[in-house]
């Protein structure tokens, strides 16, 4: 009995010895990798690329993808890592590392790609892939890989979408505008083209820098001299609603919104794209500014002090009168007035002031090359084509004799001459109601319109029934881009388009003791700079009796 219990008790021993030997060998148990769903954000806003980039950007909201792991398992989980990629765009990131997850343990990992500036290439909607790959082993020696894919909408770069919160989650207006701060990212005062409009206002106050050091007076003082020259240089606002746009369980408006050199070059914007450019400049001229989001509008405040309360507001729009439900030019005065009533009287309002979100990660995309002659150029002729430059540089009319050449028309019971070409093609007393003279070179395109309306006095009233004269009976679309007073006369430029094409034109309208006598001249579109010669010397040729 007792040699069989011996027996017994070896056997038992020598279990023990190799459970003990395969425990050491196989461990204590086993680990058990899991993870969640990955979170992946639905589409990305190509011109604010480096927003995704930054884990600073509001505390790191803005991430591309987070997964969540756990190990269920009863022994570490090992050598553990993970990548990604989005080929074409990120190649494969240098790997998140574990030496080991312990049983029971947590491991989050959020991705913010660092994307090229290339996306910013992208003009409309493309699609990418977000391929995460995960490395490990539950047991020793037992290596395990996976790779999981999402696709990823890219919006072209002007593309701003406003909210990326899912649509069971949106309960106020704030949820609906909860990405507007991207819009700060297209704040861009060192941008060249923004500069050298800057410097063309900054002509008008002496070459003054206004800034804080400029006091609360100059930076008014500044304001006033870019909207001034806004309205005077015919920069116009244009309407654009937002497109809605659905991605999953992520309903948004996706609005086109260009970047400020874009509505420099083309000279009109949509109301946040002038609220971008207005940013840009008095945040190139040394202000502090602020961007204002409310329902269906956005604008400009400029911070003329350090308190709550120290600051001007713009209304961005007012450059065309129309847009703010106005007849004719709205003073800059008026303009600040309507931006303090807004303030005042709307509910919903989202501030962004431009340099704390820019300190958080919200910065400017990269710019591509721009030949900044040509924007020079191209803002020395807009300068010079206004109704003030024309207004300035009017001479006294015709004195003398008529030149060699010349034929000087007199008309509207002597109220006027002007001198025109012997050459060109003329003709007296039109279709068009109050247009009393015509004439034009058919090879060069430069025509001149003279308009004589007895029973008004104001010039804007005959402004106005030329515009309706050549709309009814010309089949044209008058536009004035701006307007000047001297003296009892109002200078406007502007165009005319019609199926026949478009023309640019400078007019002149001026009260006399029998009605008001006006003129247009100009060329078709693409020769009018060419032209000025031409054109320059038909305006000092007009005379008006008074």
């Amino acid at each position: 009995m007792k040699k069989t219990l011996r027996i017994a008790t070896g056997l038992f021993l020598v279990l023990g010895l190799i459970c003990l030997v395969l425990f050491f060998l196989k461990g204590a148990g086993a680990g058990k990798l899991t993870w969640e769903s990955p979170t992946v954000r639905k589409s990305l806003m190509t011109f604010a690329y480096k927003i995704y980039a930054s884990p600073a950007a509001q505390n790191g909201r803005y991430f591309l993808s987070k997964i969540v792991f756990h190990n269920d398992g009863t022994a570490p989980v090992r050598d553990f890592s993970v990548s990604y990629q989005i080929p074409d765009y990120v190649p494969w990131t240098t790997p998140e590392t574990h030496a080991e997850i312990p049983p029971g343990q947590t491991v989050v990992q959020l991705f913010y790609p660092q994307l090229p500036s290339k996306v910013t290439q992208l003009t409309s909607q493309t699609t990418a892939t977000l391929e995460t790959k995960i490395h490990w082993a539950d047991r020793p020696g037992e290596t395990k890989e996976e790779i999981l894919r999402s696709n990823v909408e890219l919006r072209g770069v002007n593309e701003i979408e406003y909210t990326d919160l899912p649509a069971n989650e949106i309960l106020t207006w704030y949820d609906v505008f909860v990405t507007s701060p991207f819009a700060v990212a297209m704040v861009t005062p060192n941008d060249p083209v923004v500069k050298e409009f800057a410097a063309e206002i900054t002509k008008r106050t002496g070459g003054t820098m206004a800034g804080i050091a400029g006091g609360p007076d100059e930076i008014i003082r500044l304001m006033k001299a870019m909207y001034d020259y806004m309205c005077e240089t015919g920069m116009r606002y244009t309407s654009d609603q937002g497109v809605p746009s659905t991605m999953g369980d992520v309903r948004t408006m996706v609005q086109t919104v260009r970047l400020p050199r874009d509505v420099i070059i083309t000279n009109e914007g949509l109301c946040v794209e002038l609220a971008l450019l207005w940013a840009s400049v008095m945040e190139h001229l040394g202000c502090q500014t602020t961007v204002v989001f409310r329902p269906g509008h956005a604008f400009t405040l400029v911070w003329v002090g350090k308190g709550p309360s120290d600051f001007v507001p713009i209304e961005c729009t007012a450059i065309t009168p129309m847009a703010v439900g106005a007849k004719k030019p709205v003073p800059f005065e008026e303009a600040v007035k309507m931006a303090q009533q807004d303030i005042r009287e709307q509910k919903y309002q989202i501030w962004l002031g431009v340099q704390q979100y820019q300190k958080e990660g919200f910065h400017a995309p990269e710019l591509p090359g721009i030949e900044i002659d040509k924007i020079k150029n191209i803002l020395s002729q807009r300068s010079g084509h206004t109704a003030a430059a024309y207004a300035q540089a009017q001479a006294a009319g015709p004195t003398g004799s008529v030149r060699p050449g010349y034929f000087r028309w007199h008309g509207a019971n002597g109220l006027v001459s002007i001198d025109v070409p012997e050459n060109w093609t003329r003709l007296e007393n039109s279709p068009i109601p109050g247009m009393v003279f015509t004439a034009q070179d058919m090879q060069s395109t430069v025509a001149v319109n003279v308009f004589y309306f007895p029973n008004f006095q104001n010039p804007a009233d005959a402004m106005g029934a030329a515009r309706r004269g050549v709309g009814t009976y010309g089949g044209g679309k008058v536009h004035i881009d701006s307007q000047q007073q001297k003296g009892n006369s109002v200078y406007y430029t502007g165009s005319t388009s019609s199926p026949k094409g478009t023309s640019e034109w400078v007019g002149v309208f001026a009260p006399t003791q029998s009605g008001v006598i006006g003129f247009f001249t100009g060329s078709a579109k693409g020769t009018f700079q060419r032209n000025q010669p031409v054109i320059q010397d038909i305006i000092s040729s007009a005379h008006f009796g008074q």
